[in-house]
């Protein structure tokens, strides 16, 4: 077992490497002898998360939303690339895509929010280099949801396609328009599938970046599981989560995606609070004495 030890410099419980990786053997990815305690949450705590994000946001508010404006005009000139070749179908697509990277995007709130817990100086630079405390975590995680985004696209557009196989079918046998009858359950089963891997995507992610970020000796795999666990425990506040984040990302996007500039900062701020209320400690598991029969 891997000896404990207190690091001076902030004072709470770190094993080695954190609770030591260990791959090799029985495939863990942390050590079995130690798990991230997960606290249960009101119902109503996601608004307390936007309290204080908003507050993160007025201390550092040129920093952060200039940092927001520079994601939102990238994602402009992409969105008016695709409407200027007429590829709608792609800008919705990218719309969606917009919105399944958006935890990896808000990587450098968390770690404006990180040095404000510190008293640490921020820079607008810090917004672009805090990936570099756990490039690994961060590369692996970012890997997991591109493909899950990219997993969306192939499974949506084909979904798309079938629908609209069988509604023309259908309206050629009623003689009528295909493409004025029967849209509502095609966009219905468009939406479905994506609000499905959205969900997906955000068990997975809701405090997992944070974590990567906050403990760097933390692997993604370990990071996604004890952010599904998380999830899962606390479902009625973070369903509540998922929704506000939903609502004020369609603002953003609504104003012509300059409200972006100001709604990024705020949710990416309030995730590093939502991380902070869901995840204690690690502690050590209690030996579970075998059992016989």
């Amino acid at each position: 077992m891997v000896q404990q030890v207190i690091k001076p410099d902030e004072g709470r419980l770190w094993k080695e490497e954190l609770v030591h990786i260990e791959r090799d053997r029985a495939n863990y990815h942390v050590s079995p002898g130690y798990y991230l305690e997960i606290k249960t949450l009101p119902t109503a705590q996601p608004f307390h998360w936007l309290r204080l994000g908003l507050h993160d946001l007025g201390q550092h508010y040129a920093i952060a939303i200039g940092y927001g404006a520079v994601i939102a005009l990238v994602y402009a000139l992409i969105v008016g690339f695709t409407l200027s070749n007429q590829l709608y179908e792609v800008m919705i697509q990218l719309t969606a895509g917009f919105i399944l990277l958006a935890p990896m995007m808000a990587l450098g709130f968390y770690g404006v929010s990180r040095k404000l817990e510190r008293s640490e100086h921020v820079s607008f630079s810090d917004m672009f280099s805090v990936w570099r405390i756990n490039p690994k975590g961060v590369l692996g995680m970012g890997l997991l949801i591109v493909l899950l985004f990219l997993t969306w696209f192939m499974v949506s557009m084909s979904t798309a396609a079938a629908l609209a196989q069988g509604q023309e079918a259908l309206g050629a046998f009623l003689r009528a328009d295909a493409y004025t009858n029967l849209t509502l359950p095609m966009a219905l089963g468009y939406l479905s599938i994506g609000l499905v891997y959205m969900l997906v995507v955000f068990g997975f992610a809701a405090v997992s970046i944070p974590l990567l970020m906050d403990r760097p000796e933390t692997d993604a795999i370990t990071a996604l599981v004890i952010s599904w666990n998380a999830v899962m425990h606390n479902w009625k506040p973070m369903l509540l989560w998922a929704v506000l984040i939903a609502v004020i990302t369609a603002v953003g996007l609504a104003v012509f995606y300059v409200g972006l500039a100001i709604t990024m900062p705020l949710l990416g701020f309030a995730s590093w609070h939502a991380y902070r209320d869901t995840l204690g400690e690690w502690r050590e598991a209690e030996e579970k004495q075998p059992q016989y029969y």
